[in-house]
This record gives C-alpha cells, sequence and structure tokens, in this order.
C-alpha cells in the first residue's frame, strides 16, 4: 500500500509542472538585500560578497533547498551600485530547479543631510527545469509498468524577467518596497502551447534602529536594537515577518515571527501561521555569519523538521573616516 505521503508529494510533483510558480524565500532576507530589493546594490561601504543557503522543512524527503550568491560595489563618483545576483531552488521529487541570473543597478540621491534616496533595476534570466524520470505518471500506474510516459525525460525554460525597487532611509531608519516579474514570464515547461505566468511579487519593508547607550565611547560596550517588518504576497498568498534584533558589539540576536493570523485564512481551518524564528549571528567590519531556525507553528509542524539557514557576507576593504561620512542604510544584516 502507498503512503499517503508519497501519494502527496507525486500530486504536488505533477501539479508544479503546470502551476503557476512562487518564489523562494528566506529568513535572513537582510543577509540577501539584492534579492530582497535591487535598491540595495552598493549600499554598503565596501564591494561585498554574500552567500545564503536554505534548507526548508528537512523532515521531509526532498522538499525545497535554496541558495544564493552576489556581489555588489559602489561607484562614489557616478553615485551607482552595480551587482550580479545568482540563485537556484530545487523542489520536489521531480527536482523542480529555478534558476536565477540578475544583473543589478541602483542609483543613490542625497535628499537632504539626513535623507537618501536609492532606486534599483534588475534585469535577467530565469530558468526552469524538471527531470521527468523521477516521476510517475497515471497511465504507468494503470499499465503497471514503468516506462515514462513523455518522450522528453528533461525539460527547460529559460526566460526574460525584470525587477525594480526603491529605498528611503535615515541614520536610524529606512523603508523600502520592491517588485518582481514586472513583464509577468510565461516559464511553463510543456512546450509553445503551454502557459503557466509568472505572477508578480511584492515586498513591503521597513524599520527602525534604537541605540540604547549613544553616548558611549567604547565600542566593546554599544548596543542597539532594531525593529523590522516585511510584508510580502504573490497571486493569492501573501505574509507578514515581523520581529527584533538585539546588538552588542559584534554579536546579534533575533527572534522573528511570520503570518497573519486573524487577518486571512486561505481556507476554513487553516490559520495563517507559518513560523517563530531565531537569528543568531556576528558582524565585523569585513564579516557577517549569521545562523537562523524556524519552529513551524502551523499545521505541517509534526512533519516538517523546520527551517535552517546559513549566512555568509564579506567586504573587500577596511571602513575608513571618508567612507563613514556617506550616510548608510541602518538596517541589520541578518
Amino acid at each position: 500500500m502507498i503512503k499517503p505521503i508519497k501519494i502527496l508529494f507525486v500530486v504536488l510533483a505533477l501539479y508544479s509542472v503546470t502551476a503557476k510558480g512562487q518564489d523562494m524565500h528566506f529568513t535572513q532576507f537582510y543577509s540577501s538585500s539584492l534579492y530582497l530589493n535591487p535598491a540595495f546594490t552598493g549600499a554598503d561601504v565596501c564591494s561585498r560578497f554574500s552567500l545564503t543557503y536554505r534548507n526548508q522543512w528537512p523532515g521531509i524527503s526532498k522538499a525545497y533547498k535554496s541558495y544564493l550568491a552576489s556581489f555588489d560595489h559602489y561607484l562614489t563618483t557616478y553615485n551607482l551600485g552595480l551587482g550580479l545576483l545568482i540563485g537556484n531552488d530545487v523542489a520536489g521529487t521531480g527536482q523542480l530547479r529555478t534558476t536565477v541570473i540578475n544583473p543589478l543597478v541602483a542609483y543613490e540621491a542625497v535628499l537632504t543631510k539626513k535623507l537618501s534616496m536609492r532606486l534599483g533595476v534588475q534585469p535577467g534570466l530565469g530558468i526552469r527545469s524538471i527531470n521527468y524520470n523521477n516521476l510517475v505518471f497515471g497511465d504507468q500506474i494503470a499499465r503497471g509498468g514503468n516506462v515514462a510516459s513523455v518522450e522528453t525525460p528533461t525539460q527547460n525554460k529559460v526566460y526574460f524577467d525584470i525587477g525594480a525597487g526603491m529605498l528611503a532611509f535615515t541614520r536610524r531608519a529606512w523603508f523600502g518596497v520592491s517588485f518582481y516579474h514586472l513583464n509577468k514570464p510565461n516559464e511553463s515547461l510543456l512546450g509553445e502551447n503551454g502557459e503557466s505566468i509568472l505572477p508578480l511579487k511584492y515586498s513591503f519593508h521597513g524599520g527602525y534602529k534604537h541605540a540604547l547607550n549613544p553616548d558611549e565611547k567604547e565600542e566593546t560596550q554599544r548596543r542597539s536594537v532594531s525593529f523590522a517588518m516585511n510584508y510580502r504576497g504573490q497571486a493569492e498568498f501573501d505574509q507578514l515577518d515581523i520581529g527584533g534584533y538585539y546588538t552588542q558589539y559584534v554579536f546579534n540576536v533575533g527572534l522573528w515571527y511570520r503570518g497573519l493570523p486573524g487577518l486571512k485564512a486561505y481556507k476554513p481551518g487553516y490559520s495563517n501561521n507559518d513560523a517563530f524564528a531565531i537569528v543568531i549571528g556576528v558582524k565585523t567590519d569585513k564579516m557577517n555569519i549569521g545562523y537562523s531556525y524556524d519552529t513551524t507553528i502551523s499545521k505541517l509542524t509534526a512533519k516538517s523538521g523546520g527551517a535552517h539557514e546559513i549566512s555568509a557576507s564579506y567586504q573587500l576593504c577596511k571602513l575608513n573616516k571618508k567612507k563613514k561620512k556617506r550616510l548608510l542604510v541602518p538596517c541589520p544584516k541578518f
């Protein structure tokens, strides 16, 4: 007898061939800031390399694994940030794989002595593929055989994609908005006659940083708290991430909640509660390393195993007094 969980994965794998896609997401979205909003490109003092790995629902075989790598640099003479983002997401028995390759450009404008704004754009390519050899189709079960029902075991779809964003910030607060898949590309794997439109994704994010001892001259004793949020949606799905961080010297700890309880339920009896997450990190002038764990609080609690996420970034120069005069986005790095 086939276990119900195996049947579920067969159904999900088959549905993913024609379904409208949903983008990968990250708990440490500020460590993956170029993926959150292209306006963050070049927002740091120095050139920066960043890496993020997420293993979602490890308690379920072949669920979701996501990878991000990025590089960005700020051209002071032209007030421009330039960057490149590469991401890869693998899901399900059929190894449904989505790859994104996006160059990024952002322009920074100083509006007043205390307020700056950044505008960013992210054109690029999306590549979607699946391995049909790993799937079981209905006619195979009916015939009692194991011969693939499709002539081409693996198919790929390449499409053009574009996103844009805006970011406004002071020394203590920031607010941004971003939109992706503005051209609504067709990512169908069923050939010329297939249609699977990638729906518009949007995000509103912001926060505030408060120094607990602003007069403290000893760097090792400086403390601050940061409050932040990220509301994002795509097609009929939307969620709110809300949380905060405590920072002392190089050490950071954060607590996050994800969901929209009491405001929206996708189906009767299914409350929009997703997860609690704890984030710990170490931040120096050059290096940031963070780890987060999501505790699932939806009805998947017993099976999912939560989610593990690791992030790292490295800046290629040392901070100096001249560069510190530039107004920087005060958001967390995790």
